[in-house]
């Protein structure tokens, strides 16, 4: 029997795919858990639209990350913090560098920042960021004393 796949199913496919399966894994429990529907002929034509939109989705996504690394790579952001003696007061993380990005006038999540841990003193530091599709960009941090 020709079912659509919903949802990603494990060892069988991922959503929006036509696959062949036997009839009573189908009607069993495929169907019955809502992960497929059957595949009638217009049921396929939309599946198949479903995924060209989604492909363009994930083509307009990937040129965004890029513009977004681009713009990223090889800038220079500079943090004031607190600190006496080269320590921080406090540390300076991913969300920190992500607000100092913004108010330069690059909107990066702070999710993509790559921070292994916080950083705890003033100096400078390479920083990577992640966007997703294999892009990357590389930056640096200037942590400075108030």
């Amino acid at each position: 029997m020709k079912v659509i796949l919903l949802q990603d199913v494990e060892k069988l496919g991922k959503a929006g795919e036509v696959k062949e399966v036997r009839s009573g894994y189908g009607f069993n429990f495929l169907l019955p858990e809502g992960l497929v529907e059957l595949a009638t002929p217009t049921a396929i034509k939309e599946a198949e639209k479903a995924i060209a939109r989604r492909k363009k989705d994930i083509e307009t996504l990937a040129l965004f990350a890029k513009k977004t690394a681009d713009e990223l790579a090889g800038k220079k952001v500079t943090i004031t913090s607190k600190a006496e003696k080269g320590k921080l007061f406090g540390s300076i993380g991913s969300e920190e560098i992500a607000l100092a990005l913004k108010e330069a006038g690059i909107v990066v999540d702070a999710k993509n920042i790559i921070v292994e841990k916080p950083f705890k003193e003033i100096g400078a530091f390479a920083i990577e960021a992640h966007f997703g599709h294999g892009v990357k960009a590389s930056f640096e941090v200037l942590i400075k004393a108030e």
